[in-house]
Formats: C-alpha cells, structure tokens, sequence
C-alpha cells in the first residue's frame, strides 16, 4: 500500500475530511495539527489539541464484515508497536480499540467502515495519539484516565519518527489482514494485549458480569470466562470493559 500524506491545520475531525474526499486512493493518510470535534466509541469526543498526532487512513480492504473487530484491533497494535519503537516505553493493546502505558489511555482507534453484501468495501481508520502536551492541558474529567507519551516519557516525542513507525506497521499488518491471515495477526495483538488472563468487569446490554479475559480469536472477539462457562464477545455487544 503506497502512502500519500495530506497535511492540515485545524479541523472539526480528520475522519470527517477522510470521509469528504470520495476518490482518494488507499493509503491515503490525512493529518492534522488538531482536532476540535473528534468523536469517538459511542460518541464521546477525543481532546485532540496541538501536539498530539491525529490522523485517518483510507483504505479498501474488501474482506467480509465479521473480520472488522480484526481491522480496529491490529490497527491499535500498529500504534502500540509504534509508540515501543520510537520512545521504549511499554504499550500494550486494551480490547477493543485503546492503547494504554503505564496505566493511562494513550492513544485509540475509530473505524468507519461501508459494508457491502457483507464485504468491508472501504475503512477509514482514525488513530488519535496523546503526545506532545501536558495531561493539565485536558479537561478534569479525563485526566484520571488518559495520559501523554510526553509525560510518560518525561520528554517530549519525535512526531515524525512516531507517525512514520506507526505507519510502517499499520501497513505491514494490514497486508496480512488483507490476505486472510487472520490466526497470525491475533497472536501478534495477544503478545501485546493487556487484561489478558486478568479479571474484568465487563458490561453487555446493560448487564454487569465478573469474570476472565481469556483469549481473543480470529475475528477480534474476546472469549469471556464466567464461572465455568466461556462466553464469545464482539466489541459492538459491549457498553464497558474495566479491569478488577
């Protein structure tokens, strides 16, 4: 896949201006110095201020709709994959679509996807990275959750180097996906999967459930062990995932 770059200064979201651009080809990337409107899972808005990395990716992957939750996932571990590359800080994939270090959410991906007689026909992948700013910079309700590679690391991150690894993997595993090898990419996002093993608390259609994070399979969905039952999930049944 050949990327092409398009540079922007402030936008409402880059997936709505990915998503006005009806014949950009695959690999088409746009980037922005910051977001004021971006929405992520079930609508919650993503502070996207200056000094983080914030980017859509067009692509056509043409492969059936059941594979999506694969599609969000390995897009997560290329920003994971990317953030251990560049600065050496451990970061580690949190199902569905989060990247956390240290404790602290990172980084996440939205997909928006046009299915077709179950065929993904196109998908436009958003990652939002929490980078070169202060966690002070962020409104109070999120700070006890989210975090910065800035603070992590105690210095501040070269973009450049991080968007180009990011992208680098993202491509490489999106070959693999593209071509059906759906068992080597969930073992790849199990190597670096957080709550793996651990306990959760896990929320479907409004009821709350105790039990073990088991194992992810190929389609991207975690098997749930509750009691002496083990129970598949898709991300779209699942309102809240927290670790015990």
């Amino acid at each position: 896949m050949d990327i092409n770059v398009v540079v922007l200064n402030t936008v409402t979201s880059t997936l709505n201006e990915a998503r006005a651009m009806q014949n950009a080809g695959e690999g088409t990337v746009v980037l922005a110095r910051e977001q004021t409107n971006f929405r992520g899972r079930a609508g919650k808005r993503w502070y996207s201020p200056a000094g983080g990395l914030w980017f859509t990716i067009v692509t056509y992957p043409k492969v059936s709709s059941t594979t999506s939750p694969m599609l969000t996932l390995f897009s997560a571990l290329s920003i994971a994959n990317g953030i251990s590359k560049t600065t050496g800080l451990h970061a580690a994939v949190r199902w569905p679509n989060d990247v956390y270090v240290h404790g602290g959410k990172v980084a996440g991906v939205l997909t928006e996807m046009t299915v077709e007689n179950d065929i993904i026909t196109k998908a436009l992948i958003s990652m939002c990275i929490n980078a070169n700013f202060d966690v002070d910079s962020l409104p109070q309700e999120v700070r006890g959750i989210a975090t910065t590679l800035k603070r992590e690391a105690q210095t501040e991150i070269d973009l450049e180097r991080l968007f180009s690894n990011i992208l680098e993997d993202f491509t490489r595993l999106y070959e693999y996906y593209k071509t059906g090898w759906l068992d080597y990419l969930a073992n790849e996002i199990k190597s670096s999967m957080e709550l793996l093993g651990a306990p959760v608390s896990i929320t479907i259609h409004d009821e709350t459930m105790i039990g073990i994070l088991s194992d992810i399979d190929n389609l991207g969905r975690i098997a749930f062990k509750l009691d002496t039952d083990m129970v598949y999930v898709a991300p779209g049944d699942v309102q809240d995932l927290t670790p015990l």
